[in-house]
C-alpha cells in the first residue's frame, strides 16, 4: 500500500512539474507567440519592434529631453548610445569652436575701449 501512495505522488510531482514546464514558457518570454504569429509571413518583427533612433544634426535640448533608448536584455543597445554621445561630442564642439571665435572678435574689436562693469 505504501508503495502505491509513493508512486501516485510521484505521477502527482512529475505532472506538476511537466505543466510548469510547459505553462510557464509564456512567463519566460511573454512576447513569443505574439513574435512567431508576425514573423510567420517571412518578415522578421524581433528585429524591426523598435523604431531607430534619429536625432537631428544640431539637436537642442527639447529634443534631447525626448530621448528614449531601446533596451535589450542587459541594458541599452549600445550602438544608439554611442550614436547619441558621437553627436553630442560634435555639437558640442562646434558650438564651442563658435563661442571661441566670437570671443576672439570680441576681444579684438574691444581692444581700445573700457568695458561697463557688471552689477
Amino acid at each position: 500500500m505504501n508503495y502505491l501512495l509513493v508512486g501516485l505522488t510521484f505521477l502527482v510531482l512529475a505532472t506538476v512539474v511537466a505543466a510548469c514546464a510547459v505553462l510557464g514558457t509564456d512567463r519566460l518570454m511573454p512576447g513569443r507567440r505574439v513574435l512567431d504569429a508576425l514573423s510567420s509571413d517571412g518578415v522578421d518583427a524581433a528585429e524591426a519592434g523598435e523604431l531607430p533612433l534619429i536625432l537631428s544634426d544640431h539637436p537642442r535640448s527639447e529634443e534631447l529631453k525626448r530621448i528614449r533608448f531601446s533596451t535589450s536584455l542587459f541594458g541599452y543597445h549600445k550602438d544608439e548610445v554611442d550614436g547619441v554621445m558621437a553627436k553630442l561630442i560634435d555639437e558640442n564642439a562646434r558650438l564651442r569652436s563658435l563661442l571661441d571665435s566670437d570671443a576672439a572678435t570680441d576681444g579684438t574689436e574691444n581692444l581700445g575701449q573700457t568695458s561697463p562693469e557688471r552689477p
